[in-house]
């Protein structure tokens, strides 16, 4: 896995490429989440145009991650999702939870005119 960051006001873009089938593949992506929210970022859109396909690993990383985010009071886009990737969101019924946006400018964009979700509730 490659992760290219840019950093757009207060969000980070992150373009991902390369193999996202397991667990070690896809580890460097929650460091770099940690990374960026002792950073002070919080909101960070993930752009998968170059990536055809990953598994259930990278979603599980994906879902750590937004909550790892919005516990922080920040939030996760998604954008360049491709019908495949499309596809496992809706078979995992995790469509519903990431939000996912056309273009990278729209998505940065989008975190001015959507407040993050909430954080889910803990069992504590």
């Amino acid at each position: 896995m490659n992760i290219k960051e840019e950093i757009r006001e207060d969000v980070a873009v992150l373009l991902v490429t390369g193999a996202l089938m397991s667990g070690p593949e896809v580890a460097p992506f929650q460091e770099h989440i940690k990374k960026l929210v002792r950073d002070g970022i919080k909101n960070v859109v993930v752009d998968f145009s170059s990536v055809k396909w990953f598994g259930s690993s990278m979603l599980g990383v994906l879902t750590a991650s937004l909550t790892t985010l919005r516990n922080e009071g920040g939030d996760l886009r998604l954008t360049g999702v491709t019908k495949k990737i499309e596809s496992i969101l809706m078979v995992t019924r995790l469509a519903s939870i990431f939000r996912t946006i056309e273009t990278v400018d729209r998505a940065v964009a989008s975190f001015k005119t959507q407040p993050p979700d909430p954080a889910p509730a803990s069992d504590e």
